[in-house]
């Protein structure tokens, strides 16, 4: 219902801004890559919509809760998508990122076309794998524009910053969902599949904390971090993957992805808290830490 709700409560919002104000051609181009995504996202059957029993066992799974951050991340990113159309949000920033927003919306409706039934087969089922790596290829894009020090506060807004940071970092840890997803589909013998969802946990926990490092972003290595746990809390309590591995080598492994998730979690909070405490005398805060809050 979120979907719905944010498509009609986007168009009702945009028809009183377009009437009151003049957006130029990217801010339009944003709006209509944000409504095609809710669209696709709400009307297309996908293969996470049917029975997850009737798909082969996924060893990267993550609990169900997890997924409660679509709520937020698709709430933040309708005010975004109205509040970029004002004309204080005309900024040099907002027009260089917009191109990789509406990448990253393109290829999430394009996901929803290749993540369907028809297309789960070993020869198939990688192309929306590739659709979703290419969502965090852009978001990537995206966010290194947006976490550079900005000569303007205003270029830094939460706005702008969170709703793309956490779409960031939930799409580096789907892709690798996706993936594992497709080996499965390949192979049901569990040493492959076991070997894989070990590696993408390591890489998903190497690439989360090379970005929260670099970039200074807190935000993205603790999104990261809430989806490798969520793999972690699955692991442990799946009764299938306990009857394909043995009970006490799906604990362990369970164990070790939430271990990764704690130190990726401590690293997120290290970088945020250093970030919020950089002063410059006669300056303010940092221009990393635009009005001293949590960095994305």
């Amino acid at each position: 219902m979120l979907p719905l709700f944010a498509g009609v409560a986007t168009a009702m919002a945009l028809g009183y801004l377009f009437w009151s104000v003049r957006p130029r051609p990217w801010q339009i181009a944003n709006v209509v890559a944000f409504l095609a995504n809710v669209a696709a996202v709400r009307s297309i059957p996908r293969l996470d919509s049917s029975n997850a029993m009737l798909q082969p066992l996924n060893y990267l799974t993550p609990a169900s809760y997890a997924f409660a951050i679509w709520g937020v991340i698709y709430f933040l990113e309708y005010g975004f998508v109205c509040l970029q159309l004002l004309p204080r949000a005309q900024t040099e920033l907002l027009r260089r990122v917009s191109p990789w927003w509406c990448g990253a919306n393109a290829c999430q409706v394009l996901w929803c076309l290749l993540f369907r039934p028809q297309f789960d087969s070993p020869g198939l089922l990688w192309l929306s794998a590739v659709a979703l790596s290419s969502i965090a290829a852009c978001l990537n894009r995206a966010h290194a524009l947006i976490a550079a020090p900005q000569p303007d506060a205003q270029d830094g807004s939460v706005v702008l910053r969170v709703p793309v940071t956490l779409h960031f970092g939930w799409t580096t840890a789907a892709a690798l969902v996706n993936w594992n997803g497709y080996v499965a589909r390949c192979t049901s013998a569990p040493t492959p599949k076991l070997a894989v969802a070990l590696l993408s946990a390591a890489l998903a926990t190497s690439v989360g904390s090379s970005v929260t490092v670099d970039r200074g972003s807190g935000l993205y290595g603790g999104t990261v971090a809430w989806a490798i746990l969520a793999v972690g809390v699955q692991t442990v309590r799946s009764e299938r993957l306990g009857e394909e591995l043995g009970r006490g080598i799906a604990i362990a492994v369970g164990i070790a992805e939430i271990m990764l998730a704690a130190g990726l979690f401590l690293v997120a909070f290290g970088i945020s808290y250093a970030r919020n405490r950089v002063y410059k005398p006669g300056v303010g805060r940092s221009a990393a830490s635009p009005s001293g809050g949590l960095r994305a």
